[in-house]
C-alpha cells in the first residue's frame, strides 16, 4: 500500500503518510500515482520538510508550520536631528508688566490717650511697710530606731591548725566551724570555717562535730551526732565525747567521726 499523494509505501493501517503528511484513506481510495520521478525544474515550490506545495515570497508552510525562511529585521528610521536656532536670530525678550496702580494710604487711626493714674491716697506716705514676719525653719524629727542591731562574725583570731582528714584533704584552720557531710550553722549562729568530707557509707552526720580555739588551744565539741565522736591523744586513753560539751585537745590528736577520721597538727 502505497501514499495516494506522493506514492511513499506504508504499513498496513496506517492513517497517515510518514513523508508528506497526507491521510490515507481507505475503501474507495484513488488508485496510487505512479512514482516516476518528475525532474526538479519541473517541479513546483513545495515545503522541504512536507512536500506540501508552496507559494514563492511564503515564509511558513501552510500544512506544517516550517519556517521557509528567516524573517528579515525591519529599517528602522535613522533619528531627526533636531533643528539648530539660526545664528543670528536674537532671544526673544518677555514683555515687563505694567505697573499697578499705588493706592493712597489711608490715613493712620490716632491712638487713645493713655488714662489716667489713680490718685495715691493721701496718708500712703506715713504708712510705713509692716516688716515680714520671720519664717522658723523647724528641724525634723529624728526618726525612732526599731530595727535591732545585726550580728556580725568575729573577725578570725588565734593559731592555725591543719586538719589533716582521712579522705585525703588537708584543711587550714584559724577561728570557729563545723565539720560534717554538709554542715550548716543554726539559725543566728556564725561560724568561720564550714569544712564538708566526702563519706561514701554516710557514717559521718551532716553537722558532725564543733571546733574553736580557747586562749590558742584547740578543741572539739559533738554536735549530737548519730554515730558519736571519740578523741584520742597522744599518751592518754580514747574518750567518748559527751554531746555538746567542749574538750581541749593538743596537736597530734586524732578525733574519730564513724568511718572517718581527722588529725589535728
Amino acid at each position: 500500500m502505497n501514499c495516494g499523494y506522493c506514492g511513499t509505501p506504508l504499513p498496513p493501517g496506517a492513517l497517515f503518510c510518514v513523508e508528506c503528511g497526507r491521510s490515507v484513506g481507505h475503501g474507495d481510495a484513488a488508485p496510487p500515482r505512479p512514482t516516476t520521478p518528475i525532474a526538479p525544474e519541473l517541479q513546483a515550490p513545495h515545503c522541504p520538510q512536507c512536500g506540501s506545495p508552496i507559494v514563492e515570497g511564503d515564509i511558513f508552510c501552510g500544512e506544517c508550520g516550517f519556517v521557509l525562511r528567516p524573517i528579515a529585521a525591519q529599517p528602522t528610521a535613522p533619528p531627526v536631528p533636531a533643528p539648530s536656532p539660526e545664528p543670528n536670530a536674537e532671544p526673544e525678550t518677555e514683555s515687563e508688566p505694567e505697573p499697578l496702580p499705588v493706592a493712597d494710604p489711608e490715613e493712620a487711626p490716632e491712638p487713645d490717650p493713655d488714662p489716667e493714674p489713680d490718685p495715691r491716697p493721701e496718708d500712703e506716705d506715713d504708712v510705713e511697710s509692716a516688716p515680714l514676719p520671720e519664717t522658723s525653719f523647724l528641724a525634723p524629727a529624728p526618726l525612732e530606731d526599731i530595727e535591732s542591731t545585726r550580728i556580725v562574725a568575729s573577725p578570725r583570731r588565734g593559731e592555725r591548725y591543719v586538719l589533716q582528714f582521712s579522705t585525703g584533704e588537708s584543711v587550714v584552720v584559724v577561728g570557729n566551724g563545723l565539720i560534717g557531710r554538709n554542715p550548716s550553722p543554726e539559725p543566728g549562729e556564725y561560724v568561720d570555717e564550714l569544712v564538708s568530707i566526702f563519706d561514701v557509707g554516710k557514717s559521718v552526720s551532716k553537722s558532725h562535730v564543733e571546733f574553736g580555739q580557747e586562749s590558742g588551744r584547740f578543741w572539739v565539741s559533738d554536735r549530737y551526732s548519730t554515730n558519736g565522736t571519740v578523741v584520742r591523744q597522744p599518751d592518754a586513753a580514747p574518750v567518748r565525747c559527751e554531746p555538746g560539751r567542749r574538750y581541749v585537745i593538743s596537736r597530734g590528736s586524732r578525733v574519730e567521726m564513724g568511718e572517718q577520721f581527722f588529725i589535728v597538727s
